[in-house]
């Protein structure tokens, strides 16, 4: 899937130097020439990353790479900031603020693009490695390492209670049956017939173990199981 660059800016000319390159770099491209529809595209449209000018007709650039990083479903979203500016303490401003990276014009459209591909391969790698682990209040869930924490002590859980965790946590909020657990968890189906409580047995010492944690895994009756 195509990524969308979102490049708010007013000045034709740079529109006109940017857009097309980016597309031809099999980039899609939309654009915005003020802090009002800047925000609202990016609400709209959720960017892979924003490019984005300081000086527009309408206010400040900053306010809305302020409002992006005060709103979580945003925050996450990189931005390039483009600035006529080049002091350092602009700059030093800039990265407090939360952008991801500045070019000071006049710029190369090499140069953005590789800086475009850079971050964007940064932040594959942040949120791959980000789906790799689990944490929320005291739970603590490595799948790479097969490691579980709770309030930080280490506990002990066996290969399949683990695997069991694990496609319920990933699968959050989505009730698995027992037919699905099976399939996913027991490499050989003959282990267990489907009708037997060991898939419960489990799930029941998986509780146990997560203590207080443990309530987020919750029976479904006649459906399954699922971890809220």
């Amino acid at each position: 899937m195509k990524k969308l660059i979102l490049l708010i800016e007013d000045d034709i000319d740079i529109i006109n130097l940017t857009k097309k390159p980016l597309e031809q770099e099999g980039f899609d491209v939309s654009v915005a020439m003020s802090v009002k529809f800047g925000i609202e595209k990016v609400r709209l449209e959720e960017p892979n990353i924003v490019i984005l000018d300081l000086m527009l007709h309408d206010g400040d650039g900053t306010e809305v790479l302020k409002w992006m990083k005060k709103n979580d479903k945003f925050s996450n979203i990189p931005v390039i900031v483009l600035t006529a500016k080049s002091s350092e303490i602009d700059k030093v401003l800039l990265l407090e603020l939360g952008a991801d990276d500045y070019i000071t014009k006049p710029f190369s459209i090499r140069e953005l693009i590789a800086r475009i591909k850079s971050i964007l391969r940064r932040y594959e790698t942040s949120k791959e490695n980000k789906d790799n682990k689990f944490q929320e209040e005291g739970l603590e869930i490595d799948f790479d390492s097969f490691e579980v924490k709770v309030d930080g002590i280490p506990i002990h859980l066996t290969k399949k209670e683990f695997e069991i965790l694990k496609l319920l946590v990933k699968n959050k909020g989505i009730v698995m049956n027992k037919e699905k657990i099976l399939f996913s968890v027991w490499e050989d189906s003959e282990e267990i017939s489907e009708d037997s409580r060991t898939i419960d047995v489990h799930i029941n010492k998986i509780k146990k173990k997560l203590g207080k944690y443990g309530s987020r895994i919750v029976v479904v009756r006649g459906v399954g199981y699922k971890f809220q």
